[in-house]
Formats: structure tokens, sequence, C-alpha cells
């Protein structure tokens, strides 16, 4: 199988394409220096020049808290690169695989959300992704939109809680906003889950099982990896950001993968080897 892999060089993209090379299937990754998918013309002069069986879109804007400062830029890659994208999976008839996000809901409700309930995002970021994830549905039938949340790996939030570790004994972290922290390994092993069973087209929630609040999550990177940092837990009021955030944003996956702590267990110690 033949697979372009947009924003191959993001968080998710980093874990997903090692995990298809020992799959065995050929793919392609491409970044916004070599494969801008915001160019209409780059975008179908390479693609009428190869030959591809799937793609998996993960080319985004994704600073939630700049994106309020540059809307243009986030809907320019996340509705209109996209759009782009997903014309071109259905100029050659190949299924597309969207990763959203969380931030299409508002976090109003109480309970995990369904895929089927009403979005409503309440800051740029989600709004843009939202625009993405119609942008595919108007293009195409053959679609996959996998939203998740709070997702880490290589470079994220967790690495970084752990650098400033060796520098702060007390962190400062929000605790009314709840959501699901996610393992991008996790999430990697379910996307070639999908391509290799070639699962139903349609919407998807798929998040590490179970919530918590940063300063949950946080507390609990320090515990396992014995580090000796007092985390504070703050309202987000006392940590103003430019975007809103939902306060709630825990996505009903059906349990497909394991609950976040023995997800973010088993993340530390394969680092730690």
């Amino acid at each position: 199988m033949r697979i372009l892999v947009t924003g191959a060089s993001g968080l998710l993209g980093r874990t997903l394409c090692p995990k298809l090379s020992e799959e065995g299937f050929q793919y392609w990754a491409c970044n916004s220096k070599i494969f801008d998918v915001t160019n209409t013309k780059m975008v179908n002069e390479i693609m009428n020049k190869i030959s591809l069986d799937f793609i998996i879109h993960l080319a985004g804007y994704t600073n939630i808290d700049q994106a309020e400062d540059n809307p243009e830029l986030a809907y320019n890659v996340n509705q209109m690169g996209t759009r782009n994208i997903a014309r071109i999976a259905k100029k050659h008839n190949i299924p597309i695989l969207y990763v959203s996000t969380d931030n299409v809901f508002d976090g109003t409700s109480n309970i995990p959300y369904k895929t089927t309930d009403a979005v409503n995002p309440i800051n740029v970021y989600g709004k843009s992704k939202l625009a993405g994830e119609r942008e595919i549905i108007k293009a195409t039938k053959k679609y996959y939109i996998l939203r998740t949340s709070w997702l880490y790996g290589t470079g994220g939030y967790v690495d970084a809680m752990l650098t400033f570790s060796n520098f702060r004994k007390e962190i400062s972290v929000v605790d009314d906003q709840i959501g699901t922290p996610t393992n991008a390994n996790d999430l990697s092993e379910k996307i070639i889950e999908i391509i290799k069973e070639n699962k139903p087209y349609g919407i998807y929630h798929i998040t590490s099982s179970g919530s918590a609040s940063w300063s949950d999550f946080t507390k609990k990177i320090f515990e396992i990896k014995n580090r000796n940092v007092e985390v504070l837990a703050i309202d987000k009021s006392d940590f103003p950001r430019p975007a809103k955030r939902p306060k709630y944003c825990v996505l009903d996956s059906e349990n497909v993968l394991p609950d976040w702590e023995s997800s973010l267990r088993e993340y530390l110690t394969v680092k730690s080897k």
C-alpha cells in the first residue's frame, strides 16, 4: 500500500511513520517545506505525478493561542489546505484519514461527547479544524475523521514537564479543564488498525480511556518519574490565555485505547530505556 502522510514531521507523524515502515507500507512522509497543502497548484502538480492508495492528513495549524491572533493562517491551513487534500482524495478515489480535535466541542457537557453530539467550537483553532472536517465530508464519502484529545509524544507536553522539573521545584497548572491525555503511540496503532482492517468510513472519537485535569495529568507525570516537584492547581482565570478552552472535553471513545494512566506509564518507561 502506498500512503501519503502530510504533516509527517509533527508530533503524531514522528510516531506514526516508523510504525508504517514496520508494517511494510510504502509511504511518502512530507512536511510544509516540500509539500505545502495550502498551495493548490503545487498539490495538484505533485499528486498528478504519483500513485497512491491512501492519504493520512496530519498537517495542521495547531497552536491554539496563536490561532486567535492569526485566524486567516489557521483557516488557510486547517480548512483550505484540507480542502485541497480532500479533493485529491476524491479525484483519485482513495480514502483519506484526517486527525481532528476535541476542540470542536464547547465543553459545556458533563458527560463524554459522542460523535453524534452537536459541535460548537469556542476558539479559532476548533472552528478551523471543524471547517476542515466539513471540507472532507463535502468532498468525498471515503473518509475517516479521527477526533482525539490532549495528544502527547516525543517533544510534547510530557517531555516539556520533565524538562521543567530539572530546573523548578514547583509549577502552576490549571485544574478546571478536564480532558483525556492520549499517547501518540496508541493513536498511531489505532490508525494502522483502521487502514489494515478497512474499518467503516465515518467520524471516530479515539482517545485513551478515563479523564483528568491538566494538574492531575502533570502530577502523575512527576509521580511516575519520582520527580520532587510540587504542582500548584489553579483556575484558568488565574492563568489567562488568548484562546478560550473547553472546560470539559472528554470524548466517548468506547474504551478502544488503554486508560490514560497506564499509557502514560508505558510512555515514560519506554523513554527511560
